[in-house]
């Protein structure tokens, strides 16, 4: 039997499936060598691809003057499996190019230049079933630093809002509470919206040492600076974020988590709603501004209250 996780891979790769690389390399290798650049069409499915090679060509990509349609396309599901790695914290050495694959795919017009539907449809859906299978993972309502987990899929989440225009249907996927990850992610994500940062009990205050509080719901993952979420996606959160559609989904998320372990303090989080009503309808409607501004470096975010 196939697992899931190894469903959403083959989906992926029966897209590109025809897809052949290319015999000469004329991508622009920007930082790198074109030497080094055509180690990446001897990759085969199934191979792990060189982290750092596969950050110099996200770099090429970024920095070159053109892209290379035929070698873009061929790499990219060596590039989504990496992403999917770092994301579930099964190979840490996809940190360096993950910070850069997320602008590479947000600045160089990829779906819309380079790829057709149908693979576009074929990313959206892998990196949608990563995000969400990460959030099926998630266990525990305390945390102590930002290496914790929730902080990758909230910031992936947030990412995606970036990249590509359907965040309606991860979203809808996540909410609809239908097994225990997704309930104690609900929990993670809307103690963010409930509480200060020095009062969540679900994250841990700062401290110099090992960072931590509540993740911005804001924040984008990658060397993401200039950037804001597409309008379809803002759109979708201006109407679908809002208090009532918290609290129920709170509630959902609290009867969820009903016999396991993490209910004493989901329980404790739903009964400090009354207090936090306020609090909560503000940010849910300053949330969608906020990622609908453009962001600028050095430039901070924060709750109006």
């Amino acid at each position: 039997m196939v697992s899931e996780i190894s469903k959403a891979v083959l989906k992926l790769r029966r897209a590109f499936a025809d897809v052949v690389p290319p015999n000469v390399i004329t991508q622009d290798p920007y930082d790198t060598t074109t030497k080094r650049l055509r180690r990446l069409v001897q990759l085969h499915p199934g191979d792990q691809a060189n982290a750092g090679l596969l950050r110099e060509y996200a770099e090429a990509v970024l920095y070159g003057r053109e892209i290379q349609s035929p070698l873009l396309v061929f790499v990219l599901p060596f590039c989504l499996e990496a992403w999917r790695e770092d994301l579930r914290g099964t190979n840490a050495d996809y940190g360096g190019f993950v910070e850069n694959f997320y602008p590479m795919l947000a600045n160089k017009n990829i779906f819309a230049q380079h790829l057709n539907s149908t693979q576009t449809a074929a990313v959206s859906h892998f990196m949608r079933e990563s995000i969400i299978e990460e959030i099926d993972d998630q266990r525990g309502l305390y945390y102590r630093g930002t290496s914790s987990r929730p902080y990758h899929w909230v910031r992936a989440l947030t990412t995606y809002g970036v990249l590509l225009p359907d965040i309606e249907q991860l979203w809808n996927t996540w909410w609809s509470i239908d097994t225990i990850g997704k309930a104690v992610a609900v929990v993670q994500y809307v103690s963010c919206l409930m509480y200060a940062v020095y009062e969540n009990p679900v994250f841990a205050p700062w401290t110099p040492d090992t960072g931590g509080g509540p993740p911005g719901l804001w924040e984008f993952e990658g060397h993401l600076y200039t950037h804001r979420w597409l309008e379809n996606n803002v759109a979708f959160l201006r109407e679908f974020l809002g208090p009532e559609s918290v609290k129920k989904v709170l509630m959902r998320s609290v009867e969820k988590l009903a016999y396991e372990p993490e209910h004493e303090m989901a329980r404790a989080v739903q009964e400090d709603w009354p207090l936090c009503e306020e609090t909560v309808a503000s940010r849910c409607e300053g949330l969608p501004g906020i990622l609908a501004t453009l962001s600028e470096p050095g430039k901070l975010f924060e709750w109006s209250i």
